[in-house]
């Protein structure tokens, strides 16, 4: 027998309520069931936000998830299936978890962001069993990172994927790989034996390259006591040429591990990249270097959450996250502040986009206990993501925490003894920043640009706050919009020419809901370059035109031509060597960059044009020939909805789903950018619409969800309209069959 693992998503049945799970071997046939697929949430919110007009507090949506609820899932085993250990795996569920099988407790789970294992093997048998999960998603004062003030939503369900893994008594549990540039590679592999009795077994291994052999055969014999476990290494060496992983050839290989033991038989792929990292510290530099490279740090933050759905999204969404973040400019990502999906964190493996990962928390250090489940967090997050070469430093201490020296010596130890490749950082308040202790590897502080760090390495881990003043609102003026950008490219332009500093994390890439609301904006925190639709603010851009032309060209006018002033200041943002700007046809100069001078692609800011109603344009430049064009217009009157699903296809799963972009748009199809019309929405009933029937435009623009039914395939009509019925779209989305998968 050889390990095997089933995807668990589909076939579950919910119960929005608890139920005494214990003795409980058929379904609660009283009770009132929906059927779901896996990621899911407890409950949908009702509202995105406050809408005071509505007479509706998003604090009573937000609270809607705060209870206690039950999944279940008939679960039928053959007798080969039974034959082996049975394990049932969760990604995650939110907050506290209890597993039953057949009636019987297999198990319990504590936190929000970390992947469980329940041993099912006793209490299952072949034929029909009963899976059935108690998700508690109640406050938790001893659970980080609550306790105190949260400013994000934890959310409730069960959030990401469940399989069921079948193993032989004896089986791989566990591999942990290591490298060196050099090509040496060293498979820790962790061996389980569950069988009462002592076992000799063979291990062996060997590197791959997509799917090609790269290494020879190492192979080692070792006896395990019984009922015990035991970690083997197994060093080997690349026998081609290394391919490196890095942020521009994220090349990725795979460890091959087989043991035999008598008659059992098992086998573990995983993962990793061979690379070199490092933080430096010295009289002169204070830098990151990746393969002896040195690259500087641009990063962002970001949240796990989408909007009335919290962050039971598919994998799909998890990995498409990943690829905005890239294409939009960035190197890093900071999981802020907890272990985000794994979905994500291969994503960010497979396309070269480094992380900073970090256990739960949020400026509360709790009690004794409290700090057991933070260190234990740890270990989870360390042993479940060492192998992402994307990773590049483990977050040990509780973000923007005061000082509190015996737990930081434990989180950096453990830390050390679970991966020693890894170095730690620990992120500081602004507040605490002078006479803050440094127990990390990496000193990193939030909304700090001091010319010569305290101590060094050094990192922002956030930046730029003008998320206070609601320029980062979906509908900010171009004033606003001016502010917010600057904001960010100011501490861009710091970090970028500060030796001493070894990068920046902007705050935030999207827009998410919170408990705290200290900005007063109805639970939604405007921090985003993208809102909580996933939607594009003009600041999206300013890390755009950072990119090299050679993977896109970017220019983008942050101004429309309202004419509402005679001269203005215009802002462009490109990453050409000059722009000419017109104003309805007639030029208004042309010039080099003359703004935010430390950054690749410095930007342009044309002073006191004669700004009129019509069209605004730009014309970028390189060695004298034209390379990009951007043109504004005067928003005209409404004409008409414009409905963009994110995907225009989705599978017949019941998890699959898309955002559809709404714009209120004119017969040129510019944006209304001040628009707040009402907007009510339809979709066919053989897809599930999640969202708001009638929401507010911000900005011009809002959005809605569409999730495809289980087993429930064809073409999904969406409609929009505004409240009086003049203006109206529509968009089709196409649901087809998915893979064929083995469902049990």
């Amino acid at each position: 027998m050889t390990s095997k693992t089933y995807n668990l998503n589909r076939r579950w049945k919910y119960l929005a309520d608890d139920a005494e799970l214990s003795g409980m071997t058929e379904l609660p046939a009283s009770r009132e069931l929906a059927d779901v697929t896996l990621p899911h949430e407890n409950v949908l919110l009702e509202n995105h936000k406050s809408d005071p007009d509505a007479g509706v507090d998003f604090m009573d949506s937000i609270n809607s998830y705060r209870f206690v609820s039950c999944w279940f899932r008939s679960l039928t085993l053959t007798e080969e299936m039974t034959a082996g250990r049975l394990f049932l795996e969760f990604d995650g569920a939110a907050t506290v978890a209890e597993v039953y099988v057949n009636g019987i407790f297999a198990g319990a789970h504590r936190g929000a962001y970390t992947g469980f294992s329940v041993d099912i093997t006793d209490k299952a048998h072949t034929g029909v069993n009963l899976i059935a999960v108690r998700v508690d998603s109640r406050r938790h004062a001893d659970i980080p990172p609550e306790g105190g003030e949260v400013d994000y939503c934890l959310f409730g369900g069960i959030v990401r994927d469940v399989r069921l893994k079948i193993t032989p008594e004896v089986y791989i549990s566990d591999v942990f790989v290591t490298s060196d540039v050099n090509g040496s590679v060293t498979v820790n592999a962790e061996i389980k034996n569950m069988t009462g009795r002592a076992a000799a077994v063979k291990l062996s291994a060997f590197i791959s390259y997509c799917g090609a052999k790269s290494s020879e055969n190492v192979e080692k014999t070792l006896e395990i006591a019984p009922d015990s476990t035991v970690t083997a290494p197994l060093s080997t060496n690349i026998s081609e040429d290394v391919r490196l992983w890095d942020i521009d050839s994220p090349h990725l290989y795979e460890a091959n591990v087989y043991l035999e033991c008598g008659k059992i038989r098992d086998f573990r792929l995983e993962r990793f990249g061979v690379r070199s990292s490092m933080f430096t510290s010295g009289e002169s530099e204070s830098a990151f270097y990746l393969n002896g490279r040195k690259i500087k740090l641009v990063g962002i933050n970001r949240h796990e959450m989408w909007a009335w759905i919290g962050r039971a999204v598919c994998d799909k969404l998890q990995r498409a996250d990943a690829d905005l973040i890239k294409s939009c400019g960035f190197n890093a990502v900071r999981c802020s502040h907890y272990p985000q999906s794994p979905a994500f964190l291969s994503r960010c493996d497979e396309i070269g986009l480094l992380v900073l990962e970090e256990a739960p928390g949020w400026q509360h250090v709790g009690d004794e206990q409290w700090q057991k489940e933070y260190l234990f967090s740890i270990s989870e997050m360390i042993v479940r993501d060492r192998n992402h070469p994307s990773i590049i430093s483990w977050g040990v201490r509780v973000n923007e925490s005061f000082d509190s020296r015996e737990l930081y010596e434990k989180s950096n130890a453990l830390s050390k003894r679970l991966d020693p490749t890894r170095p730690t950082h620990g992120v500081r308040r602004l507040e605490s920043y002078m006479d803050s202790e440094f127990q990390e590897d990496v000193f990193a502080v939030n909304y700090t640009y001091p010319e010569r760090p305290r101590f060094t390495p050094f990192i922002i881990t956030e930046h730029s706050m003008d998320w206070w003043s609601g320029d980062g609102f979906p509908g900010a003026d171009d004033d606003g919009a001016r502010k917010f950008i600057d904001s960010f490219a100011g501490a861009m332009d710091y970090y970028l020419g500060n030796n001493f500093c070894a990068g920046g994390f902007g705050w935030s890439m999207f827009d998410y809901n919170n408990e705290v609301n200290y900005t007063k904006t109805g639970h939604v925190f405007y921090s985003g370059l993208y809102d909580i639709f996933r939607y594009p603010k003009p600041v999206s851009y300013l890390y755009r035109s950072q990119k090299d032309p050679a993977d896109e060209e970017v220019l983008y006018i942050v101004c429309s031509p309202d004419g509402g002033r005679n001269m203005r200041d215009i802002l462009v943002l490109g990453n050409c060597s000059e722009v000419e700007l017109f104003m309805n046809g007639k030029s208004a100069g042309r010039m080099r960059p003359n703004l935010y001078m430390n950054l690749p692609h410095p930007a342009f800011l044309f002073h006191g044009i004669a700004c009129e109603a019509g069209e605004l344009s730009a014309v970028g430049y390189r060695n004298g020939a034209e390379v990009s064009r951007c043109v504004r217009k005067t928003p005209g009157t409404p004409s008409s909805l414009r409905l963009t699903p994110e995907y225009l296809t989705l599978v017949d799963d019941g998890a699959d789903l898309t955002n559809v972009w709404i714009e209120l748009v004119d017969e040129n199809g510019t944006v209304l950018k001040g628009a707040d019309d009402k907007i009510e929405i339809e979709v066919s009933e053989n897809a599930e619409f999640i969202g708001e029937r009638a929401i507010a435009l911000e900005g011009g623009h809002a959005a809605f969800m569409v999730r495809s039914k289980d087993g429930i395939c064809g073409e999904v009509m969406c409609r929009a309209r505004t409240r009086d019925g003049k203006i109206h779209g529509d968009a089709r989305i196409n649901i087809i069959p998915c893979e064929s998968e083995e469902l049990i």
